[in-house]
């Protein structure tokens, strides 16, 4: 599973669905890439959006993101 964030005046700053305070998770590399190239496209160059690996899901989130996507 993969997130998009990137660093505003030092501070990481994970994408979110929209309207809603839940980071948007991504099931596979190329999906969050694309999406990142898109919001980048329309972006200030200093404040690019990259894709980032989840770490250490625990097994009730990740149980609840399958069953819910």
């Amino acid at each position: 599973m993969y997130m998009i964030n990137r660093k505003v005046n030092g501070q990481t700053e994970i994408l979110k669905d929209s309207n809603s305070t839940s980071n948007k998770v991504f099931h596979d590399y190329d999906t969050a890439k694309t999406f990142a190239q898109k919001l980048n496209s329309r972006t200030h160059s200093n404040k690019q959006w990259s894709v980032t690996k989840i770490q250490n899901i625990p097994n009730a989130f990740k149980k609840y993101n399958e069953a819910n996507n």
